[in-house]
């Protein structure tokens, strides 16, 4: 493998993508979702899979792969190998396997793949502050029901700390996002808990990365040894990388030089002295800390802050729509707030909003989207979408009606005293009536930024520009935040509703009813979406591990991982895009069980003809084959053999004692 960074930096001239349409192989070869046409509960473990299920087999072990490379397969693998100690009646000395996730929205999708792939008997568990009232003989009741719990993390902590369950009665631990232990977390605790137990479970660890926040490539080795002390196991990896990176996600990296926002006409430096103005204003106010208008001082910070950073990061058009937004959620705090001062401060956020809206009135109208007000990143993310236009079928259904679908589907300005109190993702959500699109879709694709209303703002800015050029009408787009879920917290009824919406969004997306998805970081890890074949970092990822797991999503045969940068900013990201591949590859090196680390660690053998005689074809001239270099001959002599993708065939390595001394014996195993 190459120690070149796989990556390209372009500038704003030319950006050439392969896609499905532009493809060698022809425009309908590596469609996303062609990979997941056939839906069926049989499904043959690839060769790395098997690999790293027999290094669990034998010890704890952590599994360091990438996303989408089949980790959690792995752990059901592990579960049916030992579900002959889960089996039996769990009041007679039977056994329980216990998933841990870090949180709620997690479970289902645990659940759902043992279920697929075992015909094991699955209890889920995710609400804490209602399994925490249950009593000991509720809880025996749901262990002698079923064989495996998938629990949040806070969920397992209460069950043993109370000692409903015994890690005596436990034979597998699974951890997924393992790379937690390593902060404070709940994943410590239970791994404490296990230290002060005579009789510890099998553990098993799911991670795509150890890493949180920056990271030394240096500092690096010292975390997995962290790691692997706090759980106890091993970490390990697929010994053959080239049939790995065959499964899982290679796409063509590319980092873009977006260039710099110049805005002649004066309005972004306007808009942002307003809000920085308005910033360092509700900065200064000196309201006492204890009192309840403390609240409200940090809302209105919050929400100027978020306007200013959209300003930033998409422009004026941008901030004026969600200028709009945050004019209804202000206005809705205020109604509701009793304290004067407070309501005032609210209010100073409110005129703050009004004066950016007037400033934007004065140079654009609202109702159309004016490319001359946004700023150069999201110009090339329009580029980038526009190359993965479809193919039209005949038009039964007309494209004006396509473009014409969210008409509604822009920021009112009027006072919204006696308007619905919806949230405005509700009103901007209008039902879409249900008619075929008139395109062969070619695009799966997730844009990842890093805040809430830039998610939100974006997705609408997409749909307006879809109404205005043809080549942009084919997209349905939507966007998930996580705003106020997947916490382990009890959810009142507007959150359920969030809940609710987000996994419709998830959902449509999974069917390709919508082929891209604005998010923030909610679905770098933890949730399954589809295989995609474009993935954009509009905001540019921070850190490795935020690297890593949203470059895994660009899983389809051909996909690009497209980074998005600004002039300023290229060039110290290009040295810490060169960091984020000297950890990926100390990681791999680390974590492999390569023939040549394996040989490498093994003692030295000197002087091995006095050991164990070669074999010499011919005395003089002829090849030998000695004790070292057996196992390797054997090794290539199997690559070489005839296989197809069911069959691989492999050897495995065993010691037997003879009368004479200890010998080896290889046998190749499919």
């Amino acid at each position: 493998m190459s120690d070149k960074p796989r990556f390209a930096t372009l500038s704003m001239a030319g950006l050439q993508l392969m896609t499905p349409a532009s493809s060698p192989m022809g425009p309908f070869f590596g469609l996303p979702w062609q990979q997941e046409a056939i839906h069926d509960n049989i499904y043959t473990p690839r060769k790395y899979q098997v690999e790293l299920l027999e290094a669990a087999l034998d010890r704890n072990t952590i599994v360091c792969l990438n996303t989408g490379s089949g980790k959690m397969f792995i752990a059901v693998l592990l579960t049916k190998e030992l579900s002959y100690q889960i089996r039996g009646d769990f009041n007679s000395d039977g056994k329980r396997t216990v998933f841990l996730v870090n949180s709620a929205n997690q479970v289902a999708q645990q659940v759902s793949a043992i279920r697929t792939h075992s015909d094991l008997k699955v209890g889920e568990y995710s609400d804490l502050e209602a399994s925490a009232s249950w009593s000991r003989e509720k809880w025996n009741q749901e262990f002698a029901k079923h064989q495996v719990l998938v629990m949040t993390c806070c969920v397992a902590l209460n069950v043993l700390k109370n000692n409903y369950l015994s890690l005596s009665n436990i034979n597998l631990l699974v951890f997924d996002e393992c790379h937690l232990a390593i902060l404070d977390h709940h994943y410590r605790e239970i791994m404490k808990l296990c230290e002060n137990s005579p009789s510890c479970p099998r553990i098993l660890g799911l991670t795509a990365s150890i890493l949180n926040g920056k990271c030394d490539p240096e500092e690096l080795e010292e975390k997995i040894q962290k790691l692997e002390k706090i759980l106890k196991s091993k970490a390990e990896t697929a010994t053959d990388l080239v049939v790995l990176d065959r499964y899982t996600s290679q796409p063509c990296e590319i980092v873009v030089d977006c260039g710099p926002f110049t805005d002649r006409s004066g309005l972004y430096d306007r808009l942002l002295k307003e809000l920085d103005e308005a910033l360092d204003f509700v900065t200064d106010c000196n309201i006492s800390a204890h009192s309840r208008e403390r609240d409200s001082m940090l809302i209105s910070k919050q929400i100027l802050s978020d306007c200013r950073a959209v300003l930033v990061v998409l422009g004026p058009w941008c901030a004026d729509k969600v200028a709009g937004m945050m004019v209804r959620e202000l206005q809705k705090h205020a109604k509701h707030e009793q304290e004067e001062l407070a309501r005032k401060l609210l209010l100073f956020a409110d005129t703050s909003l009004r004066k950016v809206h007037a400033l934007c009135e004065e140079h654009f109208s609202p109702a159309s989207l004016d490319l001359g007000f946004v700023t150069p990143k999201v110009l090339r993310l329009l580029e980038i979408l526009r190359k993965y236009k479809p193919f039209e079928r005949q038009q039964f259904e007309s494209v004006e009606w396509y473009n014409n679908r969210n008409q509604d589907d822009y920021v009112s300005w009027s006072d919204s005293e006696g308007e619905d109190d919806d949230e405005e993702e509700a009103e901007e959500e209008k039902p879409e009536t249900n008619f075929p699109s008139p395109f062969t879709n070619i695009l799966c694709g997730v844009v990842f930024v890093e805040r809430r209303y830039t998610a939100v703002v974006l997705n609408r800015l997409i749909k307006e520009a879809g109404k205005q050029d043809p080549e942009l009408a084919y997209i349905s787009s939507n966007f998930i935040t996580g705003h106020g879920i997947g916490k382990n917290q009890p959810r009142n009824k507007q959150m359920e509703a969030e809940f609710r919406k987000q996994e419709e969004v998830l959902r449509k997306f999974r069917a390709h009813e919508t082929n891209l998805l604005i998010a923030t970081s909610i679905v770098e890890e933890g949730v399954d979406i589809p295989k995609c074949n474009l993935v954009v970092r509009f905001d540019l990822p921070t850190e490795y591990r935020s690297y890593v797991q949203s470059k895994g999503r660009a899983r389809a045969p051909i996909s690009n991982y497209i980074m998005l940068a600004d002039t300023d900013k290229i060039k110290s990201f290009e040295e810490d895009l060169k960091t984020y591949k000297a950890i990926e590859k100390i990681l791999r090196n680390k974590c492999s069980k390569s023939a040549e680390t394996g040989e490498a660690d093994s003692d030295p053998v000197v002087d091995d003809d006095d050991i164990f005689p070669p074999y010499v074809l011919r005395p003089d001239d002829g090849p030998r084959v000695t004790i070292n270099t057996a196992i390797g001959h054997i090794n290539r002599y199997c690559a070489r053999l005839p296989c197809d993708p069911f069959t691989h065939l492999a050897p495995k390595c065993r010691t037997r004692e003879l009368p004479d001394g200890p010998a080896h014996e290889l046998h190749p195993l499919s």
